[in-house]
């Protein structure tokens, strides 16, 4: 970073932000004048429902058929869809000739078969994440995707967070200097059990607490931290190991509440990861600490904290400082990335959009994007190769705490 110029950081910077903000984004806009995309939804539950909602309002997008299998989810998408037919059946709607591309969001253990089945009718595919049940899971949607040469896009939303990838910019551009550790957290004070109607659906709303729908705390969180963790590393775990346990809700849930976990990078780089149930101290964030600086990430909002001894920054002098835990932080904000872009003289940029997109509608927009235009998706975001690093990293962790034992990853883990 010494060797930039303040001039070249803050135009790198405006170029990392607006490409992820607008840029795709502004592609599937541009072609709303052509024949609809058709997009059929797998799943409308919480998930799949509230990105149903951002879908129908992207333009040049018709959402022709949606599929789930609890009566109450499928009238509800269905009377905010009007024009689409309804399937309980996904093979059904996999039948359809004019639906080019299909979102699944449906329970984990599905996510394969699923995939699978709609690529090999010639559909492309936005798979919430984890990508796979089982890492043979994960690794047969990724050679599926291959061999059909279909899309293949995972549902990890922070690879399209305009801060995200402006942080990863920065630690390229050796602002923290080498990362020698890293803490990631993710916190909650509650039972995660969704109030069901009947007690007939209680493991089809509930799933994510039973061991043979969903691996659990490692899949539904842990998946998302880990995938920031070896983009911003270029690299995946060596081993790992862990401790997890159902201790605190006795409620005949089979996936833990708890979970902490240790994976060893390659050049001794470790990472912690702590998700609780039972207390929000600490809340989300990751934490990179490299031996110049250290790079905390909280959603939207991101802060360097600078080493003693490490020499400034050559951008420190115009950047937003606030003292954090009693030590001077730089805040990259939106207000700073505002700021910076100005600076740059990106005023342009800026116009392109009134606002930056929330993470899923940009998600979904690229999806689209690369759908309309025939772009694959690695380059462009979250497909099947980062998809199956995340889930190999998070299935084995789930082994080593199930196995109360340390375990190895092995290279072949984590090829197509």
């Amino acid at each position: 970073m010494t060797e930039l110029s303040r001039r070249e950081f803050l135009k790198a910077s405006a170029t990392t932000l607006a490409a992820t903000s607008v840029g795709l984004a502004s592609n599937a806009s541009a072609q709303s004048g052509l024949e609809p995309t058709k997009i059929g939804y797998i799943g409308v539950g919480s998930e799949g429902g509230m990105l149903l909602g951002k879908t129908l309002r992207i333009p040049g997008v018709k959402v022709a058929g949606i599929c789930d299998i609890y009566p109450p989810h499928l009238t509800k998408a269905l009377h905010d869809t009007p024009g689409a037919r309804g399937y309980e059946d996904y093979r059904g709607l996999l039948d359809r000739k004019d639906i080019q591309a299909v979102v699944i969001a449906t329970p984990l253990y599905l996510h394969a078969p699923m995939a699978i089945a709609a690529m090999q009718a010639g559909k492309h595919v936005l798979c919430e994440k984890m990508m796979g049940y089982t890492i043979e899971d994960a690794q047969k949607m990724a050679r599926c995707a291959r061999d059909t040469k279909m899309l293949l896009q995972i549902g990890h939303q922070r690879r399209y967070n305009a801060m995200y990838n402006h942080a990863y910019k920065l630690i390229q551009d050796g602002a923290i200097g080498k990362i020698t550790a890293v803490r990631l957290m993710w916190n909650r004070n509650g039972s995660w059990r969704r109030a069901v109607p009947d007690a007939k659906y209680e493991k089809l709303l509930n799933w994510r607490m039973y061991r043979e729908y969903s691996v659990g705390l490692m899949a539904e969180l842990a998946s998302h931290l880990f995938h920031v963790t070896n983009w911003y590393l270029g690299a995946t775990p060596t081993s790992v190991v862990g401790m997890g346990g159902i201790d605190y809700w006795k409620d005949g849930r089979s996936t833990f509440d708890n979970v902490n976990v240790i994976a060893e990078y390659p050049q001794g780089v470790k990472v912690y990861f702590q998700s609780l149930t039972t207390n929000q101290y600490d809340n989300v964030y990751e934490q990179f600490m490299g031996d110049k600086g250290t790079l905390i990430i909280e959603g939207n909002n991101a802060r360097i904290i600078r080493e003693p001894a490490a020499e400034e920054l050559a951008w420190g002098s115009m950047a937003h400082k606030e003292t954090v835990g009693g030590k001077q932080a730089i805040l990259l904000d939106a207000d700073v990335t505002a700021k910076l872009q100005a600076k740059a003289g990106a005023e342009q940029v800026l116009k392109t959009d009134t606002a930056p997109k929330d993470d899923y509608s940009s998600e979904l927009e690229s999806f689209i994007t690369c759908v309309r235009e025939h772009k694959p998706v690695d380059g462009q975001g979250c497909g099947a190769q980062e998809g199956l690093r995340a889930a190999a990293t998070c299935l084995l962790a789930n082994q080593a705490m199930e196995q109360q034992k340390k375990l190895w990853y092995k290279p072949e883990m984590f090829k197509i």
